[in-house]
């Protein structure tokens, strides 16, 4: 989904002074991406000279630049060690915490920065992005107006767009981002906002074509394929030729849940004429397998077919001309193999009363700041869960994988866990042809239980992803999907309360 990143990446900065030969050789190094090769000049350099501030930070960088942000940190913490006033290693700290997603502690770099330099515009900025990322978007909008510099940069309009978004309200939002494309209208950046803004709102035809803008903003990642010798050579599809006789290659380029999401279309472009090919991840093959209409569905590990069109899965509502009421919403979609649903009801056979999956957090991408904080924003401890271990007649049943399926289940509430039988969607999606109701924060467990019919709970975050729309508590995307939203930033007591409420109604009719 396209998010609502805040501001904009700055680059790794350099030691502001390299007297030392060799540290400019370094940094020469470092910059023209020889990482190895500056580490090598850095330990040269730290072997006659222990305290050498400059290769330390140096040796921090190139270690960030690879994502090894670990060992980054501990660089950047024996320069500070060293003399607190290093600027530069204070920032790069506070940027590798930011990516391991260690927010209070990367505020805190910053801050050390303002208390030594208060007018120091960068530590102003990242200030604000953390508070942002943390989900305090009110203290973030407060310290952007009143920080001079920030204010008057060429970014301003749409960086207080985005937190006027989730401080004050749709409208002086879109005001904001309405004032950054009169004042740069080739900002790849503003239109990206303003469409995930229209698409809150419903305005489907609007926000659709304003969304496009992020084949601009990184075009190899919105469009994995436009360089390629094959794929490359055939035209984007976007609704504006006939499909009849033609070969349409559809393809994965976001999350699964995008995917599982969007592929409905697939079907659509079907009807329309075309041989469907899908390309998807390995773990989406399967499941992808029963969707009516597709010819074929390949992975990286396959050739790609020859195909006279493609188009990536999530341009697909724009091409079909979507708006809020004709969103193609018929489920299911997707299905459990028999064969496998039959094994795992064979697993569950013990599992009395009304069956529920529970799914607590998401997958965090480590390495991307932006991505792990929107992570920790839509993800709970299972022990936020435990009043709902207060409703009769339930057995749990733990649809969470990743490092989060490692936390154990509080006092007084058990979670059935036999996730390690899952290795891709299609054993996800027999698991749950066997249970009553999946209860899950936003995840692709979500879309796929909505792909399925099954009845669905979204325990959703105050910064809602565009698809599920302002106000609602149901979603015109899946017919079967109920959500329960956050009404302040991070407050899931109040969400699992209602849900508790709820589960205790619904459990006795089932």
């Amino acid at each position: 989904m396209p998010k609502l990143p805040l501001m904009h990446a700055f680059p790794w900065t350099m030691p502001a002074v390299r007297p030392e030969i060799l540290l400019e050789r370094a940094g020469t190094l470092c910059r023209a991406g020889n990482r190895e090769q500056a580490r090598a000049i850095c330990r040269q350099i730290l072997q006659a000279h222990p305290l050498n501030l400059g290769a330390l930070n140096l040796m921090g960088v190139t270690f960030a630049e690879e994502g090894l942000f670990h060992e980054a940190i501990e660089y950047f913490e024996k320069t500070l060690r060293i003399t607190p006033e290093a600027l530069d290693a204070w920032l790069n700290r506070g940027f590798a915490l930011s990516h391991l997603g260690l927010l209070p502690e990367a505020l805190r770099s910053f801050e050390q920065i303002v208390a030594r330099q208060p007018g120091h515009t960068f530590a102003h900025l990242h200030r604000v992005t953390t508070l942002f990322r943390m989900g305090r978007f009110e203290e973030a909008l407060a310290l952007h107006d009143q920080t001079p510099g920030l204010a008057e940069a060429k970014t301003a309009a749409n960086d207080r767009g985005v937190l006027l978004l989730w401080s004050r309200g749709v409208e002086e939002a879109m005001a904001s981002f309405d004032l950054a494309l009169a004042s740069d209208p080739g900002d790849p950046d503003a239109p990206v906002h303003k469409g995930v803004l229209l698409m809150l709102k419903g305005d489907f035809p609007n926000g659709l074509w304003a969304m496009e803008a992020r084949f601009q903003r990184n075009r190899l990642r919105a469009d994995p394929f436009a360089h390629t010798m094959l794929a490359g050579k055939r035209p984007l599809w976007r609704g504006d030729t006939s499909l009849t006789g033609k070969t349409l290659l559809l393809y994965h380029v976001q999350g699964f849940g995008d995917t599982l999401h969007f592929c409905r279309y697939a079907s659509l472009a079907a009807e329309a004429g075309a041989r469907v090919i899908l390309y998807v991840p390995p773990s989406l093959q399967e499941i992808m397998g029963t969707l009516n209409g597709v010819s074929s569905v390949v992975t990286e590990a396959s050739r790609l077919p020859d195909h006279d069109l493609r188009c990536p899965l999530v341009s697909l509502p724009l091409a079909f001309g979507t708006t809020l009421e004709t969103i193609p919403a018929e489920v299911p979609y997707l299905s459990a193999d028999p064969f496998r649903a039959n094994v795992w009801r064979n697993r569950l056979a013990a599992l009395p009363g009304l069956r529920v999956g529970l799914v607590w957090a998401g997958a965090s991408r480590m390495g991307d700041a932006d991505a792990v904080a929107a992570d920790q924003r839509r993800s709970m401890p299972l022990a936020a869960l435990a009043p709902l271990a207060s409703v009769e007649g339930c057995s749990f049943v733990s649809l969470q994988i990743g490092p989060p399926a490692a936390q154990q289940a509080p006092p007084g509430m058990t979670v059935h866990d036999f996730t390690a039988h899952i290795e891709s969607f299609a054993d996800t999606a027999a698991l749950i042809e066997n249970l009553d109701l999946v209860i899950s924060v936003d995840t692709s467990v979500v879309h796929l239980a909505g792909a399925m019919g099954k009845p669905v709970w979204l325990l959703n975050r105050f910064d809602t992803c565009w698809r599920w729309l302002l106000d609602r508590d149901d979603s015109p995307w899946y017919p079967t999907l109920r959500q329960f939203r956050q009404t302040r930033p991070g407050d899931w007591d109040s969400v699992v309360h209602r849900v508790t409420e709820a589960l205790r109604s619904f459990a006795p009719g089932r």
